[in-house]
């Protein structure tokens, strides 16, 4: 290379850049083939003057032996313990023998005149922190030209992309076992964009719903294919789940009848929608499983409680017919203590029996479509007042009402009665240990409303959610109660006949309320 004297004020030069500033100019340059930096080129110096003043990484490798200078925003590459900062100043072969043989012959073409060379995301170990690590790079090395016209060193101008590539491995590999579960689980997904009302499915999704289609699929469409006394609650209950303030979750069960197929899919349907900034939803996705078998298992247990129910009611009905006689007798005849005691033990029991039969037979009723409203106009506090008048003669509780004279519903006054007994019996089988229950009605935001309070054990919030759930029974804090978990989901159902809502507020250990709304009148 041709020796040009450096300009007089070189210092200029070497100004500013932090810590790798610093270093460069108390650097000891005279014990290298540089010499001092009052020696150094032009070239040299303009170029070490941008590395040090960008905030970018930048590196230099310059002269024959590749002498390395670098940058404080290419300094955290090196780690925190290892090659800073006896990289500075040393020779490159010298710096980087664990991927001298990967570097060099790059080196060697941009410093044979060659062309500039560019890699992204290119996996290149480093040793660092004690050790040897796998580090991504997306880099560009460039020929820095001298005064003699030729490649005087070699500028790497880099990015660090560990992070990002580790990201993305991370999260390809999650996609991976993400679609590894849906295989494993024969789900078919879907992903809805609120917006356009259009959404795309796996393959299997397509052929559940015959559709061929390889772009998106218009939702109206796919609720075409839907049975047609599902289409109205499914099309509701996504509306629900995109509704502004909601929680965004989407729940259904519903049958597929494809066109030209033999027999439906049941299928179950779980989502979630996601919500921007401004409370809209901006995506709706989730996945669909074929719950076919076992909705027919549904459907067989459902047959044979219909018919054990029916054919228990007879017998049921004679016994209790025979125990109310014999009840009377025993008033009548003298009898000891003790059969007394026994027959109404058998009484009571008895009724528990009945009370089950009933449950049953109201389930049947509700799966069947056959579970008739006889609706009329009523005084809710009148219903209110009687139901807790009669409840009122089991002593081990205290019962209070609270509510105005005149909240007039138009309802079945048998079945919300039948309501407000089971939520009422809840709160007394619930609350052992406490003795009241406080009963609150009246009128909020245009529909009439009951509050059932106890002051007893409280639900689990896992619990909450299935609450009103077919079968599903609540137990806790040690306490195991009968039943059959039929009666919330009886009562939901009533109140549900009814355009009205049923819900709960528990804290754990701390007693339960329960409330439900009926259209006023």
């Amino acid at each position: 290379m041709t020796s040009v004297l450096p300009p007089a004020n070189y210092q200029m030069y070497l100004q500013g850049g932090g810590e790798l500033g610093e270093l460069t100019r108390s650097f000891d340059w005279e014990s290298t083939v540089l010499g001092s930096p009052d020696k150094w080129s032009q070239s040299l110096l303009t170029t070490i003057s941008i590395i040090l003043k960008s905030r970018f990484p930048m590196f230099l490798w310059w002269g024959n032996d590749l002498i390395q200078f670098y940058n404080d925003a290419y300094r955290p590459s090196l780690g925190a313990t290892g090659k800073h900062p006896k990289a500075l100043g040393q020779k490159g072969e010298k710096c980087w023998p664990e991927i001298w043989p990967i570097i060099k012959p790059l080196i060697d073409q941009v410093m044979a005149g060659g062309d500039a060379t560019w890699s992204e995301d290119q996996l290149i170990p480093i040793y660092r922190n004690n050790k040897v690590e796998d580090v991504y790079w997306t880099f560009g090395y460039s020929p820095v030209i001298d005064e003699s016209g030729q490649p005087g060193g070699v500028l790497v101008i880099c990015n660090e992309t560990t992070d990002k590539v580790k990201t993305y491995n991370a999260i390809n590999e999650a996609k991976k076992e993400l679609e590894f579960a849906v295989e494993a689980g024969e789900l078919a997904t879907w992903d809805l964009n609120p917006f356009t009302n259009r959404f795309v499915g796996n393959k299997r999704l397509k052929d559940w719903f015959g559709v061929s289609t390889s772009n998106e699929i218009d939702l109206q469409r796919a609720i075409d294919v839907m049975a047609e006394g599902d289409r109205e609650r499914v099309t509701a209950a996504i509306a629900r789940a995109l509704e502004k303030g909601s929680d965004g979750n989407y729940n259904i069960e519903y049958s597929i009848i494809k066109p030209g197929a033999k027999g439906r899919r049941v299928v179950k349907a779980v989502g979630k929608a996601i919500f921007n900034s401004e409370g809209v939803a901006y995506r709706f996705s989730g996945t669909l499983q074929d719950v076919t078998e076992d909705h027919n298992i549904q459907l067989r247990k459902d047959e044979f409680i219909s018919v054990a129910s029916h054919e228990l009611k007879t017998p049921i009905t004679s016994l209790n017919a025979s125990m109310q006689i014999l009840q009377k007798l025993i008033k009548t005849e003298n009898v000891s203590d003790k059969i007394r005691l026994f027959v109404g033990k058998a009484g009571n029991n008895l009724n528990k029996l009945v009370h089950l039969l009933d449950d049953l037979l109201n389930v049947t009723k509700l799966q069947q479509g056959q579970l008739a409203l006889n609706k009329t106009r009523f005084n809710l506090g009148d219903l209110v007042r009687d139901s807790c008048e009669h409840l009122s003669q089991d002593d081990s509780h205290l019962i209070t009402v609270t509510g105005p004279d005149d909240v007039m519903v138009y309802a079945d006054y048998r079945r919300i009665d039948q309501v407000l007994v089971n939520l009422v019996n809840n709160a007394i089988k619930y609350s052992p240990q406490a003795k009241m229950v406080d009963i609150t009605f009246g009128s909020e935001n245009g529909v009439a409303i009951v509050y059932v309070q106890d002051y007893g054990i409280g639900i689990n919030p896992e619990k909450l959610p299935h609450l009103f759930d077919r079968y599903y029974r609540v137990d806790g804090l040690g306490h195991q109660f009968s039943g059959l978990g039929l009666g919330l989901y009886i009562s939901a159902e009533i109140i549900k006949r009814h355009d009205g809502n049923i819900s709960v507020d528990s804290v754990w250990g701390n007693g339960s309320t329960f409330s439900f709304t009926l259209p006023l009148d």
